[in-house]
């Protein structure tokens, strides 16, 4: 089913939000670099303020360089302590209606509600309409954020999950792969591509009509975008 116009504006709406509260950042709608597919996944380098907030309310300490003392003779070593880095994931849910989200969320057994109880970023959200869902139907790891104005107002925070650096990384280059290559993943690119030569093989073995061979090799060259320009 095609997102709805109101499901539009507030993923618009959720991408300045977050951006506010961003350094820097890379964002993607209908991204399941995470998974599953979720309404907006962004990587931000969080602002200092936002950061420690987030921080404290999940009883975490933010990284932060220190000293250490080795003797009198020897140079002053710097080391990194705390839990967790300012370079987040963030996964976004956008619901406009009361089905919606039951339909992500409701009921235990379902597929998505079990994909969703588990972190997978670094913070969550679901952005909702108010009176769509309540803070106490989300688990820890997911806050709520319903529109206020022309912005969005923090119903429920998230606890945080920590992250390393080679799963962000990995998220990172997923994320540019599918920004860039009309949005298939790079990891199932490379099976495509597989898959897809196979089957021209396959058929020229088998002496198949000029006219599939052409459509196979068509479909293949498809599978190859972005990896021979």
């Amino acid at each position: 089913m095609a997102a709805s116009k109101r499901h539009k504006e507030l993923q618009n709406i959720t991408t300045t939000w977050i951006g506010n509260r961003s350094v820097k950042m890379i964002a993607l709608p209908e991204s399941n670099v995470v998974g599953y597919v979720a309404d907006l996944v962004t990587i931000s380098r969080m602002n200092d303020a936002v950061h420690k907030r987030y921080c404290e309310f999940s009883g975490l300490t933010a990284m932060y360089m220190s000293q250490v003392w080795q003797g009198a003779l020897l140079p002053v070593k710097w080391i990194i302590k705390g839990d967790i880095d300012r370079h987040y994931v963030n996964v976004f849910e956008v619901k406009v209606s009361r089905s919606d989200f039951l339909s992500t969320f409701g009921g235990k057994d379902s597929t998505h509600a079990k994909a969703r109880l588990e972190p997978v970023g670094t913070a969550h959200w679901v952005v909702a309409e108010k009176g769509i869902c309540e803070p106490n139907e989300l688990s820890d790891c997911w806050g709520l954020l319903e529109p206020y104005g022309s912005g969005l107002s923090e119903k429920k925070q998230p606890k945080l999950n920590i992250l390393t650096e080679e799963e962000i990384h990995s998220f990172a280059f997923d994320m540019m792969w599918l920004s860039q290559n009309k949005r298939i993943s790079y990891y199932d690119q490379i099976r495509e591509m597989s898959d897809s030569i196979k089957k021209v093989h396959q058929a020229i073995f088998r002496r198949a009509p000029e006219k599939e061979l052409l459509t196979l090799s068509v479909q293949a060259i498809k599978a190859c975008r972005g990896m021979t320009e």
